[in-house]
């Protein structure tokens, strides 16, 4: 079920997003720099967001590599047009099994259910306050000034600049500098910026420039989404926060590369300064000169003054294309799968005693839905020699025990009406037959381990629906699989339930 799918995924993104900041802030603490560089940060984003979307693929608890986490189930109340018929045709039916698929417990539906609604409800508050920032830096641009080629020559900050540069607007409101916009960002620089040293200003501006050429307008953009669409998760916002300022402190180390002191401190100063003067607004997606990092502004003032601490390349390499893929990839597989689990019905009143404990099968498919019951009587008179279970064609099929397989082909034993057969020899007498399948996996002569995949479902042969023929037998007499699998009456359908009943009755 969607829902509870998409509550699982939400918790395992905290979870991820708990891992990659802890590897991170560990690695920061060994090499002082790695804050100041963005790739890491980046890929943590990025195995953050994927850990939201890997869950909710169809395959993707295929590569989990724990066991099911197992929740309390009911059995669907009616049967639907969806279920897959599931009865072969010498069974003697015409009336069409179909099946009838497990539903989690109501509890859990609602839990699930609950929790995508509060999801929607803080999914649209968030874009709400997105757009409300982005009106704001849309108001701000609306008042501002664009600066021709003219009044850039003129302004001092502009004065050492030789590359193109994207539109320039300066504005009479106590903000930072800023880049706004994706495609075609734009310069916003607040006129109190002419009030600064020249040298502080070109600084400024070098550093506004700097993070265009870099592209961080676009990561950070790229992040904003993230926190928007996990707004629940309150360390992808921290996250957010620890790339922002990976990216100033990149600028920064850009900018001052090769500067003598005194440019330094000049270099610190206007930011001291651009602190004390602006009142940021919440400018959305923009990267502004000192607005989103004020708390950390005694820290970045030390690297500023001090410099950026070295760390080699590699080390670089190694944790931004390798620890926070490896993040990513154990978040998928440590996540276990859903199953649905229905409490065991009282044994039938009828049901043959079982073999002992260690002559007990593997279940033959993930989830096990009766169609068709061992020995129930056709409309001919003979009784049916095995079990059917409903299933859509391609449900991977798993050997029922360790053994060899004796035949592997189309059709078993000259009949045709079983399509795509597997039969597995097990010890102690015990064979086990898999009929109408889709695909077939192992070849004659081959080992197999219980709960190995052989094969897949499907409806070749003589049927009239989809399913596993499933048979039993030992020292050549067949049983009833259930005596090997234990009771399956709670996993059945309305009409395999009802013709066993009657079969006793007869």
């Amino acid at each position: 079920m969607f829902a509870l799918q998409f509550l699982q995924a939400s918790l395992a993104s905290i979870v991820t997003a708990a891992i990659a900041l802890l590897v991170l802030r560990l690695a920061t603490r060994v090499w002082p720099a790695l804050e100041a560089r963005r790739a890491p940060w980046l890929l943590a984003c990025a195995a953050i967001a994927f850990s939201l979307a890997l869950p909710l693929l169809p395959a993707a608890s295929s590569l989990s590599i724990v066991p099911a986490l197992e929740l309390p189930a009911q059995a669907q109340a009616a049967e639907t047009a969806a279920a897959v018929a599931a009865h072969e045709a010498d069974s003697g039916a015409t009336d069409g099994l179909t099946a009838q698929p497990l539903q989690p417990a109501p509890a859990l539906v609602w839990l699930g259910v609950a929790w995508l609604a509060i999801y929607a409800i803080g999914l649209a508050t968030a874009i709400a306050r997105w757009l409300r920032a982005q009106r704001q830096v849309a108001t701000l641009l609306s008042v501002s000034q664009p600066l021709d080629m003219a009044a850039l020559a003129t302004h001092p900050g502009f004065a050492t600049v030789r590359h193109p540069l994207p539109q320039v607007r300066e504005v009479d409101a106590p903000i930072p500098p800023m880049l706004v916009g994706l495609f075609r960002p734009i310069l916003l620089l607040p006129r109190h910026l002419r009030d600064f040293d020249d040298d502080q200003q070109r600084l400024v501006i070098e550093h506004e420039l700097t993070h265009l050429k870099r592209r961080d307008p676009l990561w950070m953009h790229l992040c904003f989404l993230l926190q928007a669409v996990q707004w629940f998760n309150p360390l992808v916002a921290r996250m957010g926060r620890q790339m922002a300022w990976a990216l100033e402190l990149g600028c920064d180390r850009r900018v001052l590369a090769g500067r003598p002191s005194a440019q330094r401190r000049a270099y610190a100063a206007a930011l001291v300064s651009q602190l004390r003067m602006q009142v940021v607004p919440g400018h959305g997606a923009a990267l502004a000169f000192g607005g989103r990092i004020a708390d950390s502004v005694a820290a970045r003032i030390g690297m500023i003054r001090d410099g950026v601490p070295a760390m080699p390349r590699a080390v670089v390499a190694a944790l931004g294309w390798a620890a926070m893929p490896s993040v990513l990839l154990a978040s998928v597989l440590l996540q276990p799968a859903m199953a649905w689990r229905i409490d065991a019905a009282p044994a039938s009143i009828n049901a043959a005693e079982p073999l002992p404990a260690q002559l007990r099968w593997h279940a033959p498919m993930e989830n096990l839905r009766v169609s068709a019951f061992y020995g129930v009587h056709h409309i001919t008179g003979k009784p049916h020699g095995g079990m059917d279970f409903a299933a859509p064609t391609g449900t991977p099929v798993a050997a029922t025990g360790a053994g060899t397989v004796i035949a592997s082909a189309n059709g078993y034993q000259g009949q045709a009406k079983y399509g795509e057969t597997i039969v597995i020899e097990h010890a102690d007498g015990l064979r086990s037959m898999y009929a109408h399948l889709d695909t077939r996996h192992v070849k004659e002569g081959d080992k197999v381990a219980a709960g190995q995949r052989i094969g897949t479902s499907g409806a070749t042969g003589a049927v009239t629906g989809p399913h596993l023929h499933l048979e039993a037998t030992h020292h050549g007499a067949h049983i009833d699989p259930q005596r090997l699998l234990g009771n399956l009456e709670a996993n059945a359908t309305k009409s395999a339930l009802r013709k066993l009943h009657a079969s006793r009755s007869n």
